[in-house]
């Protein structure tokens, strides 16, 4: 569960508009001097830097492999243009949380620790512009129903605009025997090893995580391509006019299918579904973290 805003938190240094004007300040709050426009929250540049950074690392988790859920009050414009650019490739799910404002005000009075007033400041702007995919009533709804509602459309949704290829997970390189492939390619090309089993290696390339992985099982280069499911993905490539060679079948870390694109050429596409490879301190594989 991640908070982008509270990001932002973490940067406060008080609850008041003494640093109002000043624009490297992150956040402050916006008081009336008199009654009139209710309490809102306002953003100096810094805030707009940082909430942008957190965006693109939200990008980067998902892209990565990580299922995500997140918290985000989305009071500006130009956050809600960033955040659609920054996830541009990554499938999402937008949810609007709603409430009555008098059901909304009351939680903000009994909380005792929210700035009374803010919600009614934000209460139009951060729906506004916004084409939500499910949306959740809390003052109608009990929060295990609402969270069954949304995960069951969440499994439901189609994705047509997703980018089927997460990343490159790694370039498998056969060679005749495992020792003989490290000196060649950890100890004279310096490629710091990862991890290792009785026939396959993984070597680390500094500027990237994918990975260089020496086998002696399959004589053919292969590149491996990181999807989110290797049973979807097979049925996406074979929809386009592929063709499925092999799999899908399970392998240590999740599933993995081999299939031609519409020209002929091998593509092997895998997922982490299981987890990640755990391996004692010299690199030599001893289970799976299961995430």
């Amino acid at each position: 569960m991640l908070r982008p805003d509270g990001h932002i938190g973490m940067t406060w240094t008080e609850r008041t508009n003494d640093n109002a004007g000043a624009p490297e300040a992150p956040l402050w709050w916006v008081f009336p001097e008199r009654d009139g426009d209710p309490v809102r929250i306002a953003f100096g540049e810094s805030g707009h830097r940082l909430i942008r950074g957190m965006h693109r690392a939200l990008a980067a988790l998902a892209l990565g492999g990580n299922d995500l859920i997140v918290e985000h009050v989305l009071l500006y414009e130009e956050w809600k243009r960033d955040l659609i650019e920054a996830l541009k490739g990554v499938p999402v799910c937008l949810v609007g949380i709603y409430c009555p404002i008098e059901v909304l005000e009351e939680r903000e009075r009994r909380r005792g620790d929210a700035v009374v007033g803010q919600s009614l400041a934000h209460y139009e702007s951060v729906h506004a512009n916004l084409a939500y995919d499910i949306k959740v009533d809390t003052s109608a709804m009990e929060p295990r129903a609402a969270a069954e509602a949304i995960a069951k459309y969440v499994v439901s949704k189609e994705y047509p605009d997703k980018a089927l290829f997460r990343k490159i997970d790694c370039l498998q390189i056969p060679v005749p025997d495992l020792d003989v492939g490290l000196e060649f390619y950890r100890d004279k090309l310096g490629h710091e090893l990862i991890w290792r089993t009785e026939t396959a290696a993984g070597l680390r390339m500094p500027e990237t995580d994918a990975e260089i992985v020496i086998q002696t099982e399959r004589p053919q280069l292969e590149a491996n391509l990181k999807v989110a499911s290797a049973d979807a993905a097979a049925e996406r490539i074979v929809e386009a006019g592929g063709t499925l060679v092999a799999g899908p079948f399970d392998i240590q870390i999740g599933r993995c299918a081999v299939v031609l694109d519409s020209f002929g050429n091998a593509l092997v596409l895998l997922d982490t579904s299981k987890g990640r490879l755990v391996t004692d301190p010299e690199g030599k594989v001893i289970g799976v973290d299961g995430r």
